[in-house]
């Protein structure tokens, strides 16, 4: 049986969150703002996912709940995992990587705005939008209630691959249950954005020193940004885990979002092993903080 992501499930795994949650099993407080030579990234916290074991079908499975259980959390979750986006700035010139899921997830999300306010930052002050991909939680909050352009004078940035995907409706059309209301979003922010959207392809110059890798799976176009200044890097690696707790030991796990979850598996494989022999510092969409890669037994951890 397909396994979808509906906004009933969405809410009642929400009102979860409150329930056995304390002291370091709580997700972390907003972290950062980090230097990266001349730039500064500022995490946005756009609030929490409620994930469940079943959303990471391997977890839900006695090493999944042990996992689980040893972080104070119930055996069957949810666990409560960050979104966030990311304010860069280098200069007086702002842009944003990724925008939170808006409205499009309901309550307890929508938080992107505000967090940009905080910072002195309004919407029409963002120049560049790039996207990892174009999932409702990532490219939601482009978007208002009403389906219109929320940053007046933004152009967006993404891969070629991802426009195409997800303006396919052969893909559509064979894509998995849990992926079918996020082409209701990625095309609602196509059509809102038709004439500021910029397609790049594979590796590519995002702005000096902030560079676009391209790290297929999860969506055909989806990727990071690699941001160095001098001997200085940061890697944001959009969703190459969901959950720190349960992926980083077993790589292999993968999400029902995932596109095509081999190609996510190795792609996840490749960056964490990069990630651990360049010393990479890393942070991601659903990370509470930055850290290094370390090799973990069989799989990984974040330090």
């Amino acid at each position: 049986m397909s396994i979808q992501l509906s906004r009933r499930r969405l809410l009642a795994a929400s009102a979860l969150l409150p329930l056995g949650l304390h002291g370091p099993t709580t997700a972390a407080p907003v972290a950062g703002p980090y230097r990266v030579g001349a730039f500064t990234v500022t995490p946005l916290r756009d609030g929490l996912f409620p994930l469940e074991p079943s959303m990471i079908p391997a977890a839900d499975s006695a090493a999944g709940h042990t996992l689980l259980k040893g972080a104070g959390l119930p055996a069957n979750g949810p666990s409560p995992e960050p979104v966030n986006a990311f304010l860069i700035r280098r200069g007086e010139r702002h842009w944003l990587l990724d925008a939170g899921c808006g409205t499009v997830l309901g309550p307890g999300f929508n938080r992107v705005t505000a967090a940009l306010a905080a910072e002195g930052v309004r919407p029409d002050q963002v120049e560049i939008i790039w996207l990892s991909h174009l999932h409702a939680d990532h490219a939601g909050g482009l978007l208002t209630p009403s389906r219109r352009a929320r940053f007046a004078n933004s152009k967006l940035v993404l891969q070629d691959r991802e426009v195409a995907y997800w303006s396919d409706a052969g893909a559509r059309a064979s894509a998995p249950a849990a992926l079918s209301s996020m082409f209701d979003t990625a095309q609602a922010v196509l059509a809102a954005y038709p004439d500021r959207i910029r397609r790049i392809s594979g590796e590519a110059e995002l702005a000096p020193g902030v560079h676009a890798l391209p790290l297929p799976g999860h969506t055909p176009g989806h990727m990071g940004v690699l941001i160095a200044d001098g001997p200085e890097q940061l890697l944001i690696w959009g969703d190459i885990v969901h959950s720190r707790l349960l992926q980083m030991p077993h790589p292999g796990w993968t999400v029902i979002w995932d596109t095509d979850p081999a190609q996510a598996i190795a792609t996840r494989r490749q960056i964490l092993d990069r990630a651990a022999t360049e010393g990479l510092s890393v942070t991601g969409m659903h990370l509470a903080a930055r850290g290094r890669i370390e090799r973990a037994a069989a799989g990984y951890a974040l330090r």
